[in-house]
């Protein structure tokens, strides 16, 4: 985390193709994840979704609560500051830091 602090361009320039590709819904909710989906949708009994990838992809299936999602791992669909700690969604990130920052 550190060395990522000091200069996080290397794993950002890295990781670009899935960062963008998940920002830009390139990658797709397998038929895993609709088939969840389609489960909470006809019975109701849906608890938790635990996920552990970090592609954010369940959260394109919007018949599923967002607060039955639990990414161990955390999720690409979100971000937080590191400075003061603040989450939002992937489109508002970077203005929210640039403000952080400024403060």
């Amino acid at each position: 985390k550190g060395m990522f602090l000091q200069n996080p361009l290397p794993c950002l320039e890295l990781k670009r193709g899935f960062i963008l590709g998940t920002k830009d819904n390139t990658w797709k909710a397998t038929l895993a994840h609709r088939f969840v989906e389609l489960l909470h949708q006809k019975t109701g009994k849906l608890t938790r979704l635990y996920t552990q990838n970090i592609d954010g992809l369940e959260g394109q299936c919007k018949r599923i609560p967002r607060e039955k999602i639990v990414a161990v791992h955390g999720s690409m669909d979100q971000a937080a500051c590191e400075h003061c700690g603040s989450k939002t969604d992937f489109d508002e990130f970077c203005k929210d830091v640039k403000m952080c920052i400024k403060d």
